[in-house]
């Protein structure tokens, strides 16, 4: 992750005298996911933030909590409050617990989640922080906190069908996800189409997902629509089973798989 100065102006000592100071910070969100209960899960998302702050100088300080806009590849899209930290020579990590975020964009919100799930690299920005750093021998400084956060997306996420059995008129299909991204991401019930490369359906399938970092496998049951041109296939998600913003976003997720010889016998 890259290191951003935090710029502070009129660093002072007893009122008289006047100083740059500057410090590093790194953050990472850790994951998000719908906010819960039937009035919020629409327009909330949760997220964790994991961070670190560096190169604050010899001496302890302590740096005001503060509000920043959350701002992604098609703008502002919420506000995350940072805690009170306390630096010391050696860096400090400040872990910021799950926090409940309103949306106040939805469409730069759904760009975030879209270049989140497709794109191999993305921006987060946190800007527009105000705040307060304080030093031992009453020495203070009021800042302006904006931070780049170039984070990894998941780029699809790459996907493979690991197992198909065949249950009575059904199957089900063993996902194998892989997420580079540090961002982790509850899904919820998710409703996928898998197509032929034309576009026409073969089956329909559903299933708990819930994205950790690195591999993810989940079990998604479904039914056959269709026959299957091939081994060559497309997996489409439609939307979730839950009343959430994930039925505006999660469509951005569409990934190309093969076959198990098991599915294309049972769709042809």
């Amino acid at each position: 992750e890259r290191h951003h100065s935090i710029h502070c102006q009129q660093l002072q000592a007893g009122g008289d005298s006047h100083q740059d100071h500057r410090c590093d910070s790194r953050v990472r969100p850790k994951f998000f996911y719908p906010g819960s209960g039937t009035s919020n899960n629409i327009s909330t998302f949760v997220m964790e933030i994991e961070s670190r702050v560096t190169n604050t100088g010899p001496v302890s300080s302590t740096i005001s909590p503060m509000t920043v806009d959350l701002v992604g590849p098609g703008g502002a899209f919420g506000k995350l409050d940072l805690p009170v930290i306390k630096t010391n020579s050696a860096g400090t990590d400040v872990n910021i617990p799950a926090q409940l975020i309103k949306i106040t964009d939805k469409a730069a919100f759904k760009a975030f989640v879209t270049a989140i799930l497709r794109d191999e690299s993305l921006l987060l920005q946190l800007k527009n922080g105000k705040g307060t750093v304080k030093a031992m021998m009453g020495m203070s400084a009021q800042i302006d906190y904006n931070k780049d956060c170039p984070l990894k997306g998941m780029h699809g996420p790459k996907t493979t069908i690991s197992k198909t059995e065949v249950a009575g008129g059904g199957f089900k299909n063993t996902l194998k996800l892989v997420n580079p991204s540090p961002l982790e991401l509850d899904l919820g019930t998710i409703k996928q189409e898998v197509r032929n490369k034309d576009g026409s359906v073969i089956a329909l399938q559903q299933g708990k997902a819930y994205l950790l970092r690195g591999e993810t496998s989940f079990l998604m049951e479904g039914t056959v629509v269709g026959k299957a041109a091939g081994e060559d296939a497309v997996i489409v998600a439609t939307g979730v089973e839950e009343d959430n913003w994930h039925n505006e976003t999660i469509t951005a997720f569409q990934e190309s798989v093969v076959l198990p010889k098991e599915l294309v016998s049972l769709c042809a």
